[in-house]
């Protein structure tokens, strides 16, 4: 996923470069050269945001008077969300070799509870950066997960058994917990349904579209079309149930899980969070508070 980052980000710079900076320059304007290289980018995201919110408020839930933001509240969450796509896009997920957990580079606890991060749909482990420094601090041994951009879930799942086994050979626990955002709740509801739940304590997802979501119909690749609504696949891992302690984090104002409740599960402790933008769950702070109250539920460690 991160070649692929690169690579897009190197076709769309490329792009700005030839048709604005470049003719800029050539005229000798320096300074609009640069306002051009920066600022397309920016532009460009901003586009993209603004056009999933409108999308997510067309196919999402209606909201109750009580439930709408005013227009400083929006203009804030909205800022959150931007910054977040902003910084994941353009930094985490293409420089993904910078921004491995401590635990993944051995200068992390040697003690405390096991955690493995499971990314969403074209991310990679880089977008849990500061959420994995904010549980390290806290005493977790972090680590995270990085999946192929198109491949089918089951294979996810197999993906994620492999890292399970790795992950817990070197801490030697003999249990960890599986905190996902987005589709990588999918992934890891794959995982216990064909790998069974012994090596898994707790599964905490967080903006998972258990039941699908309209803007799945835009994503590419079979895990795109298995995060559809009502497709065979997502239908039957519906009727299996996740038997380990499991926590399914949501939000009113998720931006791409449409409709919003279809994070909801009826075996889920489901725990609202308010006014959260989807790419702002894995790293936002309000998304981290309700993770951290979720993990210190959980059953004492077993090593």
């Amino acid at each position: 996923m991160w070649l692929l980052a690169v690579l897009l980000l190197c076709a769309e710079f490329s792009v700005y470069a030839a048709w604005l900076a470049w003719p800029a320059f050539r005229r000798g304007d320096r300074l609009c050269a640069a306002a051009w290289m920066v600022g397309m980018p920016l532009i460009a995201r901003l586009f993209v945001a603004l056009a999933s919110y409108v999308l997510s408020r067309w196919k999402g839930i209606t909201l109750a008077p009580s439930q709408r933001l005013g227009p400083i509240a929006w203009l804030r969450f909205f800022v959150v969300e931007y910054w977040h796509l902003c910084i994941q896009n353009l930094l985490l997920i293409p420089f993904r070799v910078l921004f491995h957990t401590r635990s993944e580079r051995g200068a992390g606890p040697t003690t405390g509870p096991v955690v493995l991060m499971q990314h969403g749909y074209v991310n990679n482990g880089a977008v849990w950066f500061f959420t994995a420094r904010a549980l390290e601090a806290q005493g977790y041994r972090v680590f995270t997960m990085d999946q192929s951009a198109f491949a089918p879930l089951d294979g996810m799942g197999d993906g994620l058994a492999a890292r399970i086994d790795e992950v817990l050979a070197a801490t030697g626990a003999s249990q960890l917990t599986l905190v996902a955002h987005s589709m990588g709740g999918l992934v890891c509801r794959a995982y216990l349904r064909g790998h069974g739940d012994a090596r898994v304590l707790r599964l905490i997802t967080m903006g998972s579209p258990h039941h699908g979501t309209f803007h799945a119909h835009l994503a590419c690749g079979p895990n795109g079309a298995q995060m559809r609504p009502g497709n065979t696949w997502l239908t039957a891992l519906n009727t299996t149930r996740v038997n380990v302690p499991f926590t399914s984090l949501y939000s009113l104002y998720d931006t791409i899980i449409t409709p919003q409740d279809s994070s909801m599960m009826p075996e889920a402790d489901n725990v609202q969070v308010h006014a959260v933008g989807h790419v702002s769950m894995p790293s936002g702070s309000a998304t981290r508070s309700a993770l951290l109250q979720a993990l210190s539920k959980q059953s004492p460690h077993v090593v």
